[in-house]
């Protein structure tokens, strides 16, 4: 009977008590100042603190009743950080009743979680995610807009700086800011952002990178929800990079950046020698794809050539073994795109050369169409859409 009384007055206190301390700290956000380096778009352009908090929030039903709040914030942790979360719990019991809230630092790491986490099996039991029932009205409030030029970046690896993710991120097109949100213990919390010069470049990163594996984790990333300044993220001591915050700032001579297909492009192997005229070839070599042989699997061709297929039609995918003789020009493994037009193969170059792949940087150049007729007429390992 003690026991049942002690969880009433629990009860009691958290909607009396301590639904004034949530109040009073809402109230507390909305008036302090963003600590140096922070990277919170919404809170520094001086978003209301309640708006946000429900921007920043999603509800997750059907959970397993053996995970607890730690396994909800672990999982739910790689789409930014988590700030709280809170299951409804059985008054009798005290088990959780499978429901609940997760709440984020920023609204873009809970829009993720709604696109990727929904139906997702956990525990043998697939979440189902959705929004507060006053999201309709926060997301209506007059916030600033964000730039269609600037994406949302988690689950990065602790040990990627933000130098090496803007250089990952640089072949789209010229990166104008990249900032990670800092941690004291960890040198940064494992997301933040990245702004191009156009709007374009922002829309191929995002479309691009969003589930490519770096460093043993997979990146989320996607457009942004809340606009406003960035911080100065890693650099607390640097000046914040200037951008329009009140709307999209999209440059209308962007171009994603061009290779120069004239010279031979440098890798983890030795640079691949070209054929003199082949400037209008349809065959793009990409090397550096995988590490070696062991790599390769059944499938390994008709992958690449869904990957492929984003840039036109794809006649041919040849996944090629060198020969010892070709090991110093080619590499161990190389991979052969076949297209049927000659800009789509520019395309491919454009967005597979320096791209990351499972760790490894990508390399791409155009290959001479005879050349690629007589070096893979034996190859087994070949996908013909």
């Amino acid at each position: 009977m003690g026991v049942a009384k002690a969880r009433a007055y629990a009860q009691e206190l958290q909607q009396t008590v301590f639904k004034d301390i949530v109040a009073q700290e809402l109230v507390r956000r909305a008036e302090a100042q963003p600590l140096p380096g922070t990277v919170n778009p919404g809170l520094r352009a001086g978003v209301d603190a309640r708006t946000l908090s429900v921007l920043s929030r999603v509800y997750v039903g059907s959970i397993n009743f053996e995970l607890t709040e730690d396994h909800m914030r672990q999982v739910f942790g790689e789409f930014g950080s988590v700030c709280s979360v809170s299951m409804a719990r059985d008054t009798n019991t005290g088990r959780h009743k499978g429901f609940g809230f997760v709440e984020f630092l920023v609204p873009e790491a809970a829009a993720l979680a709604m696109e990727i986490m929904d139906g997702t099996v956990l525990g043998g039991r697939a979440l189902k995610l959705g929004r507060p029932n006053n999201y309709a009205a926060a997301i209506a409030q007059n916030f600033p807009r964000p730039p269609a030029n600037r994406i949302y970046v988690a689950n990065v690896n602790r040990a990627v700086t933000e130098s090496v993710l803007q250089e990952i991120f640089s072949p789209f097109g010229k990166v104008t800011a990249c900032v990670l949100a800092p941690d004291e213990s960890a040198g940064h919390k494992g997301w933040g952002f990245v702004e191009f010069e156009g709007a374009e470049a922002a829309e191929q990163a995002a479309q691009a990178m969003n589930g490519l594996e770096l460093a043993a984790l997979v990146l989320r990333v996607r457009a942004c929800v809340v606009g406003g300044p960035l911080g100065p993220g890693m650099a607390v001591d640097a000046e914040p990079a200037q951008s329009d915050y009140t709307g999209p700032a999209v440059q209308s001579d962007h171009s994603v950046a061009q290779p120069d297909h004239s010279v031979a492009v440098q890798s983890d192997h030795s640079a691949l020698t070209t054929e003199p005229d082949h400037s209008g070839s349809t065959v793009v070599i990409l090397s550096n794809v995988v590490g070696g042989r062991s790599d390769v699997d059944d499938d390994f061709a008709s992958d690449m050539a869904g990957e492929g297929t984003k840039c036109g039609v794809v006649c041919k995918v040849v996944v090629h073994i060198a020969t010892e003789t070709e090991l110093a020009e080619l590499g161990e493994v190389c991979v052969f795109v076949e297209y049927a037009e000659h800009e789509a193969a520019l395309r491919a170059i454009e967005l597979f050369d320096g791209r990351w792949f499972g760790g490894r940087r990508v390399a791409a150049s155009l290959f001479g169409v005879d050349r690629f007729r007589k070096l893979t007429s034996s190859d087994t390992m070949v996908f013909i859409p």
